[in-house]
C-alpha cells in the first residue's frame, strides 16, 4: 500500500525510461498530492500506474481494492498534450484499405492505436476497430495503418431536403503517454467462443447464449484498477483532480457499486477539476462516473468498449457539469451491476440540469443518450425534497448517435419528465433537445413520458423504426406550450442504406394522449413499402388513440407516403396552414363510414395502410373524441358500439384496455347527428352509460340519438333528472344535456355541448393560438320501471314455517304442475317423480316439500321455495342448483333450527364441457334466498387441557365440550414446527372433558400450563375445532375442482334479483 499524508509524490520528468508504479493501494490524505506531470509542463515520457489486486484481496473502508483513492488531496496527471483525442473520417475508408483520410490534423504517432467506429445499422457493432499507427502525414490528415481493414467505414455528405448532412466515422485515440491500468490475472483468464448467432437488442429478444453474445472474447475475473476521489466532506475543496490525457484501461471492477474506472464520489463542487483528453476502454464496470458531484468538467475523452453505461450521473442530484466533445464507442450491454446496465447508454442523465454538448455515440448495444429522472434521487443522496424529474433543462446541443442498438435518444422513466419552474412545483416549463443528429438507430429519439418535451433542429435518417417519436405527453399547442418536433430534418432512406426504409419505418410518430405540434419539419425518400412520413398513436394497444396532431411548414421530398393509419377513430390530423393537404385548418382522419361525402375525400397519401385509409376533410370541421365506458346492463360489454348517420355506419369495439377504462372510444364531428346502437342486441330501455367527449371549445356541440322500444319513466343525461324539451334541442337556446324525446318515434336525441349557458360563437384559432380544448361528460340513463309508480314494494316477509297446504316432493300429482319438459313433467299428459339426472324447475308461484329420499338430479332451478322436511335425514345431489328470486329453507332460524341430517352433494355432470350457466359446475347459485339453519352448539372449539403423546387414542379439552360432538369430526391443530401435524378424528365417546376418538392420535400435541418467575401464567396448547354439522354442503372431487356457495346479483327479464344467505 502506497500512503500519501500530506507529503507530495512527483513523477520525475527528466527520467528518459517508463517510469512505472505497481501497488495493491494508493490513497492520498491529509492534503497530500500525487501529480504526473502539470497543466503547465505535460508530462513527457511513459508513466504508468498499474493497479494490482485479485477479488479476494482485502478491501479498504469505502474505497475497496486495486484503487487509487483521494481522501484529502489533490490529483494532478497531465499526459502528453493532444490537441485532437478524436475526429471523423474525410473520406470512405473501404474493406483491405490501410490509409485514413481525417477531417481534422491530428498529431498521432506511430505505434499509436485508434478505433474506428462502425458506420453500418444497429446490428454490426462487431464492426468497430481497433488498429495500430504505421504513420501520419505531415499535414496530420492522412494516417497509414499497419494492418488493413476488415469493414468498411463511411464518410458519406449528402444534401437532403436543401440541408447538408455528414455521416462519417469517428476515429478516436486509445493511447496516451501516461496510463492508469489493472493487472490481468491469468489464473483467471479464459477464451470464450463467440455465440452461434449474433446479439440481438430488441426489447424482447432471447440471446443464444450468455457469454460470447459478442463474439469471441477473453474472459477473466473482470477485477480492474479504480480511481475514486471523494472527501470526507462535500463542498469542502477537500478533493482535487485533475487528469487530462491519460489512458485508462483494464479498469472497473464488476459486480460492485461504487468500483469505477475514474469515480468522482460524493465530492459536491468540483469547480476546477477536470477529465479531459483521456481515453478510457476496455472496462468491466462503466468509464467516468459523476455520483453527487457538481460543476465538473468531462471534454475531449474517448470511452470504448465499456461495458455498463459510459459516462454517466448517478444518484439524481448532479448538476451543472458540463460533458462536451466527448466520444463513446461500443459501450456494451453489462450483466454484472443494474438493471439499467443491461439496458446501458453511452450517456446516462439523471438530473437535466446539466450540459451535454457536440458529443458523439457510435455503435452502442442499446442507448446513445438516456434521460432517465426518477422524482427523488436515490442512493445516498436519498430525499423527499428534491425532485429531479421537475428540474429544468439545462443543455443538449449538437450531440451525435449512429448505430445504436435501440435509440439515439431515449428520455424514459416511470414517473415522466415534467419540468416547473420551481423545485419539485409550480407552473410547467419547455424543455428542448436542441441539434441531435441519429442514423442508423432503431428509433432517433424517443420521449415516452412528460410535459412540454420538445425537439428542435434534429436530423434524423435511415432509422429502422422510426426517426422521432413521443409517446405520452402533455401540454398545450404552439411552440410556447406544446410538446412537440420543431425545423428539423427526416429521412427514410439515403445514400447510406437504400433498404433502410420498411414497411413498419415512421419519420415521425405522435403521442397516443394529448395533443401534439410539429412544425418546420421536411421528410425526405418516404416511398417505399408501407413507410409513411407521420403516424401516431405511438405504442397504443389495438384501437386506442382519437387524439390530435397539428401540423405546419412540412415540406416532402419524394416521399408520397404521408400518413398512415392504424385503425379507424386513430389520430386526428390537423393541417394549420395547408402544407399538408394543401388546404389550411383541414383535417385527416381514417376514412369512416360517417364522414360526409361532400366535405371528406379519401386520397392516397393518406392510405399508405391500405385496409384503413384517410380522408381529407375540409372546411368547417372540428373532429372531437368520445369515449363510452361504465355500460349497464352488463350483456353491452363485449358489444361494438355502432355509430351511424346519414352517410353510413362505423362500427367500434369494445376493448378492455382503453385509454381512460374499458368501453369504446371513436371521433365524432361537430355539428352532426349521430345515431348510437349496440350490435346484435336489441334495443331496450332500462340502459345507461357514460361519455367523456374532449378538445371541445365555445359553442361546440353535437347530437346522439336513440330508439327506443318503450317510452321510459327517467331520463338522465347530466346529474339530476330533466324534462324533455318541446322540440330538438338548439344550440343558441339550449344547453348541454338538453334533450328531446319523441313520442311516436320513440327516438331520444340529447345535445353534447361545451356551453353549459348559452355563449357567442367564436372563429378558430391556428397553430400557436389553438387551444386545447375542454372534456363534457354525459351520464346517460334511461329507465322503465318494474313497479308502478317508480317505487318498488316492500320485500317479501322471511317465513317462519311453510304454508298449511304445501306441494309434497313424495306425491305424484305435485310433478302436474311443475312446466313442461322438466323433470318429473316430460310431456304434457305424462308427470311422475322425477328419475336420476332429471332437472327440475321449481316455478314461482310453488312451495315444495322434499318428504322422501330423493335420486341424483342434474341441475335445479328455484323460481319458487324448496323446503326439507324435518321428520328425516336427507341426501339430496345435483350439478347445480340455482335459485332466483326463490328459496331454499332448511330451518328458519337459529331458535328454530333443522334437526335432522341434511347432506346436499354437488357433482360433476356426466357432459362437463355442458354448458353451466357461467357458474361453473357444482355450485349452488343464490339470487334469491339461502336459509340453512342447523343444530346450535354451544361452542365449536376449545382448548387441550392435558398433552396428548404420540399413540394416543383419547384427548382431554380445557373445559367440557356439549353432547353435539358426538359421532362428529373433530380437527386437531398442530403444535410442533410442520403445518402437517394437524389431524382429524371423529369422537365416539364422551365423558365429562375427555373425548374418545375412533383411532390413535399419530403426533404429540401440547396442552400445557407454564408459570413464569413473575407469576404470569403461558398457555401453550393446541386447538380442537368440532368439523361437522347436521348441515352439510359437499363438492364431490372426482377433479380438482370443489363445490361453491356463489351469493351475488343477476339481472334477467328486466329484473335485478339479489342473492341473500342465512336471514
Amino acid at each position: 500500500m502506497l500512503l500519501i499524508q500530506g507529503g507530495h509524490m512527483v513523477f520525475d520528468v527528466e527520467i528518459v525510461e517508463e517510469l512505472v508504479l505497481r501497488a495493491e493501494y494508493i490513497l492520498i490524505v491529509g492534503g497530500g498530492s500525487l501529480s504526473i506531470g502539470s497543466e503547465d509542463q505535460p508530462f513527457p515520457g511513459e508513466a504508468v500506474i498499474e493497479l494490482h489486486s485479485n477479488t479476494h484481496s482485502t478491501e479498504l473502508p469505502l474505497y475497496g481494492a486495486k484503487v487509487l483513492a483521494v481522501r484529502d488531496g489533490t490529483l494532478d496527471l497531465h499526459g502528453r498534450h493532444v490537441p485532437i483525442t478524436w475526429t471523423h473520417l474525410a473520406h470512405t475508408a473501404s474493406l483491405g484499405d490501410t490509409n485514413l483520410t481525417l477531417s481534422l490534423p491530428v498529431t498521432l504517432r506511430q505505434g499509436d492505436q485508434v478505433v474506428i467506429a462502425t458506420t453500418e445499422n444497429r446490428f454490426y457493432m462487431k464492426e468497430n476497430e481497433v488498429r495500430t499507427i504505421a504513420s501520419v502525414s505531415e499535414d496530420g490528415l492522412e494516417v497509414t495503418l499497419t494492418e488493413a481493414l476488415e469493414h468498411t467505414h463511411l464518410s458519406v455528405t449528402q444534401t437532403l431536403g436543401g440541408h447538408t448532412v455528414e455521416t462519417r466515422a469517428e476515429v478516436g485515440l486509445l493511447t496516451h503517454n501516461v496510463k492508469i491500468q489493472g493487472n490481468v490475472g491469468t489464473d483467471f483468464s479464459v477464451a470464450i467462443e463467440g455465440c452461434d448467432t449474433a446479439f440481438r437488442p430488441d426489447q424482447h429478444a432471447t440471446q443464444s447464449c450468455f457469454n460470447g453474445r459478442h463474439g469471441d472474447e477473453i474472459g477473466g475475473d473482470q477485477f480492474g484498477a479504480t480511481v475514486i476521489l471523494s472527501g470526507k466532506f462535500p463542498d469542502l475543496d477537500l478533493v482535487m483532480g485533475r487528469i487530462e490525457y491519460v489512458e485508462v484501461t483494464k479498469a472497473g471492477q464488476a459486480f460492485q457499486l461504487g468500483r469505477y474506472p475514474l469515480h468522482f464520489h460524493l465530492a459536491g463542487d468540483m469547480g476546477g477539476s477536470y477529465i479531459r483528453g483521456c481515453s478510457i476502454h476496455h472496462t468491466y464496470n462503466r468509464a467516468v462516473t459523476m455520483h453527487a458531484t457538481n460543476n465538473l468538467l468531462v471534454e475531449h475523452n474517448v470511452a470504448y468498449n465499456n461495458m455498463g453505461h459510459a459516462i454517466f450521473t448517478e444518484d439524481g442530484v448532479e448538476q451543472n457539469n458540463v460533458v462536451q466533445y466527448n466520444l463513446a464507442v461500443y459501450t456494451r450491454t453489462s450483466s454484472s451491476l443494474l438493471n439499467v446496465d443491461v439496458t446501458r447508454s453511452s450517456f446516462w442523465v439523471v438530473n437535466p440540469n446539466n450540459i451535454f454538448r457536440h458529443n458523439a455515440a457510435a455503435s452502442g448495444t442499446h442507448f446513445g443518450y438516456w434521460y432517465r429522472l426518477d422524482h427523488h434521487p436515490s442512493g445516498p443522496s436519498t430525499t423527499n425534497i428534491y425532485c429531479q424529474n421537475t428540474e429544468q433543462m439545462g443543455l443538449f446541443f449538437n450531440n451525435t448517435a449512429h448505430s445504436m442498438g435501440r435509440y439515439g435518444l431515449w428520455v424514459f422513466s416511470n414517473p415522466g419528465y415534467h419540468p416547473k419552474s420551481d423545485i419539485c412545483g409550480g407552473r410547467d416549463v419547455v424543455a428542448k433537445w436542441e441539434s441531435f443528429t441519429a442514423w442508423h438507430c432503431e428509433r432517433g429519439a424517443e420521449a415516452v413520458s412528460g410535459t412540454k418535451l420538445q425537439f428542435h433542429n434534429f436530423v434524423m435518417l435511415d432509422n429502422q423504426q422510426a426517426g422521432m417519436e413521443m409517446v405520452s405527453v402533455k401540454g398545450g399547442f404552439g411552440q410556447d406550450d406544446s410538446p412537440g418536433i420543431f425545423n428539423s430534418l427526416v429521412v427514410c432512406h439515403s445514400a447510406l442504406n437504400s433498404s433502410a426504409c420498411t414497411s413498419g419505418t415512421s419519420g415521425i410518430v405522435a403521442p397516443k394522449t394529448q395533443i401534439f405540434s410539429i412544425s418546420n419539419v421536411t421528410f425526405v425518400n418516404f416511398d417505399e413499402g408501407g413507410s409513411a412520413a407521420l403516424s401516431g398513436c405511438s405504442q397504443c394497444r389495438n384501437y386506442q388513440g382519437g387524439y390530435r396532431a397539428q401540423v405546419k411548414g412540412l415540406a416532402f421530398e419524394n416521399s408520397p407516403n404521408k400518413i398512415r393509419f392504424q385503425w379507424e377513430h386513430e389520430t386526428i390530423w390537423i393541417d394549420a396552414d395547408g402544407s399538408l393537404t394543401g388546404e389550411p385548418e383541414a383535417n385527416v382522419v381514417p376514412t369512416m363510414g360517417i364522414l360526409p361525402t361532400d366535405s371528406c375525400t379519401q386520397e392516397a397519401a393518406f392510405s399508405v395502410t391500405k385496409n384503413v385509409p384517410g380522408s381529407v376533410c375540409r372546411g368547417a370541421m372540428k373532429f372531437l373524441r368520445v369515449a363510452v365506458t361504465n355500460p349497464s346492463p352488463s350483456s353491452l360489454l363485449g358489444k361494438d358500439l355502432v355509430v351511424s348517420n346519414d352517410f353510413g355506419a362505423t362500427h367500434i369495439p369494445y376493448l378492455m384496455f382503453r385509454i381512460g377504462g374499458a368501453g369504446w372510444m371513436g371521433l365524432v364531428y361537430t355539428g352532426a347527428t349521430f345515431d348510437f346502437n349496440f350490435e346484435n342486441a336489441n334495443q331496450f330501455v332500462n340502459m345507461s352509460y357514460k361519455t367523456n367527449t374532449k378538445f371541445m371549445t365555445r359553442n361546440d356541440y353535437y347530437f346522439v340519438k336513440h330508439t327506443l322500444t318503450q317510452t321510459p319513466d327517467r331520463i338522465e343525461t347530466t346529474k339530476g333528472e330533466r324534462e324533455s324539451l318541446e322540440s330538438l334541442p338548439d344550440l343558441t337556446t339550449n344547453i348541454h344535456g338538453d334533450f328531446y324525446w319523441d313520442t311516436d318515434s320513440k327516438e331520444l336525441t340529447y345535445m353534447v355541448s361545451h356551453s353549459k349557458k348559452t355563449t357567442k360563437r367564436h372563429g378558430n384559432m391556428v397553430f400557436d393560438d389553438r387551444v386545447p380544448g375542454q372534456s363534457r361528460q354525459i351520464s346517460f340513463s334511461v329507465y322503465k320501471c318494474q313497479h308502478k309508480g317508480c317505487s318498488a314494494p316492500d320485500p317479501r316477509p322471511v317465513p317462519t314455517t311453510h304454508p298449511d297446504a304445501p306441494f309434497r316432493w313424495s306425491d305424484v300429482e305435485t310433478w302436474k304442475h311443475m312446466p313442461v319438459s322438466t323433470g318429473g313433467h316430460p310431456t304434457e299428459a305424462e308427470y311422475s317423480l322425477p328419475v336420476e339426472g332429471d332437472e327440475i324447475v321449481i316455478p314461482e308461484s310453488m312451495w315444495l316439500v322434499v318428504d322422501t329420499a330423493t335420486l341424483k338430479l342434474g341441475r335445479v332451478f328455484v323460481y319458487g321455495t324448496i323446503e326439507f322436511d324435518d321428520t328425516m335425514d336427507h341426501r339430496f345431489e345435483a350439478t347445480i342448483i340455482y335459485i332466483q328470486g326463490g328459496s331454499l329453507v332448511a330451518g328458519y332460524s337459529s331458535d328454530t333450527p333443522f334437526t335432522h341430517s341434511l347432506i346436499i352433494r354437488l357433482m360433476d355432470p356426466e357432459d362437463v364441457d355442458a354448458y353451466s350457466m357461467n357458474l361453473g359446475w357444482k355450485t349452488i347459485g343464490v339470487f334469491g334466498y339461502l336459509r340453512l339453519h342447523g343444530q346450535v352448539c354451544r361452542r365449536s372449539w376449545h382448548k387441550l387441557g392435558a398433552t396428548v403423546e404420540v399413540g394416543t387414542g383419547h384427548i382431554t379439552l380445557a373445559e367440557d365440550p356439549d353432547a353435539s360432538w358426538l359421532n362428529k369430526e373433530v380437527g386437531v391443530t398442530t403444535t410442533g414446527k410442520e403445518a402437517t401435524e394437524s389431524e382429524v378424528r371423529r369422537v365416539v365417546a364422551i365423558n365429562g372433558a375427555t373425548l374418545t376418538l375412533d383411532s390413535a392420535l399419530k403426533f404429540q400435541h401440547l396442552g400445557e400450563i407454564h408459570t413464569l418467575s413473575d407469576g404470569t401464567s403461558i398457555t401453550l396448547a393446541g386447538e380442537v375445532g368440532l368439523l361437522s354439522r347436521n348441515i352439510a354442503v359437499e363438492g364431490i372431487t372426482e377433479n380438482s375442482n370443489g363445490g361453491r356457495i356463489l351469493v351475488s346479483t343477476v339481472f334477467q327479464n328486466g329484473k335485478h334479483y339479489v342473492g341473500e344467505s342465512g336471514r
